[in-house]
């Protein structure tokens, strides 16, 4: 299983490390009382040394999958290509749904999930799925969560929705959720980012800057077709402009793709950014979305990443430069 603990177990060594030098310039002093000016100078070192050793990174790199579900009604598991994955190693854990075929029927696929995408972490963010939600109460129980909600991080502030609030394939936000949403737009403020997190991809029904995805079938199985009027041109994307009109960036991030393609990408007009990756246990060629974050300087780019690329290597985070 992947190792998603490796943020807590990296800062545990270094404060042992900082520890266990610290005790031993303290057990070295034979009077135990009277640190002598030396001592202290070294202590005063350690301590230092080891403040820096801890500090935060400068640059954060969160992860989005989605669809990772095989076609299999028995094996509740996900596509074994995306379990080599080390989560452990990025800053946030972002999930696009429908992770196993019934992937909430059984709490025991609940805790196989966890223990791949650690899912009662706080950076772990899950937007449920129609394969998802056979019984919400035991993913509210695995996740510390509801089923749709808003929360911060590292300067961003993302709002995670749950597209099959009436039926599978009738999706809709309406009510609470409507509510949640207006009432982030209303007062967001010391946000670089907002994202809008999805299952299905409920932005491409009707909006004129998608007409070349609109009723072909890529995207016909991805509730494109089942949509009803669902409020997003109407009601959510004119909330999300005035979020723009205060200088936050918005995106609006599904995962409701990969039986035909693995990733989506269109800068609309309205200056929202519309993406989405998902993946399909029988083709190769599948993509994950990683993001590299700069808290500092706002900056929040992203690219999409082969996995079995990614995966034969030493799954680097770093990203070969770009030609000029």
């Amino acid at each position: 299983m992947n190792n998603f603990k490796n943020r807590e177990i990296n800062f545990a060594k270094e404060a042992q490390k900082c520890s266990f030098v610290l005790n031993m310039n303290l057990d070295r002093n034979p009077y135990n009382k009277i640190i002598s000016p030396f001592t202290a100078l070294i202590i005063f070192a350690t301590i230092l040394a080891c403040s820096l050793s801890n500090e935060s990174p400068s640059e954060f790199n969160y992860i989005h999958v989605a669809h990772t579900r095989i076609f299999d009604t028995v094996n509740q598991v996900i596509d074994p290509r995306m379990e080599k994955i080390d989560y452990g190693q990025f800053d946030m854990v972002l999930l696009g749904g429908d992770l196993c075929e019934e992937s909430s029927k059984d709490f025991s696929t609940l805790e196989y999930l966890d223990s791949i995408f650690d899912l009662k972490s706080p950076a772990t963010l899950w937007a449920l799925g129609n394969h998802d939600n056979a019984n919400l109460e035991l993913v509210e129980k695995a996740t510390y969560r509801p089923r749709f909600y808003t929360t911060h991080y590292n300067g961003i502030t993302f709002i995670v929705l749950y597209t099959q609030e009436k039926e599978d394939w009738i999706c809709t936000i309406t009510g609470r959720q409507l509510e949640l949403i207006k009432n982030v737009a209303d007062t967001i403020q010391n946000s670089s980012h907002l994202v809008v997190m999805t299952h299905k991809l409920i932005w491409i029904k009707d909006h004129p800057d998608m007409k070349e995805h609109q009723g072909v079938k890529y995207y016909d199985w991805s509730c494109n077709y089942a949509i009803t009027q669902n409020g997003w041109q109407t009601e959510i994307a004119p909330m999300l402009h005035k979020v723009e009109a205060k200088g936050i960036e918005v995106i609006a991030l599904a995962g409701d793709i990969g039986n035909n393609v693995s990733e989506f990408e269109v800068h609309a007009d309205d200056g929202i950014d519309y993406l989405a990756s998902g993946t399909n246990p029988e083709k190769k060629g599948i993509k994950f979305l990683h993001f590299k974050h700069d808290p500092a300087t706002s900056d929040l780019k992203w690219r999409f990443i082969p996995v079995e690329q990614f995966t034969s290597g030493d799954q680097s985070l770093n990203w070969p430069e770009e030609p000029e």
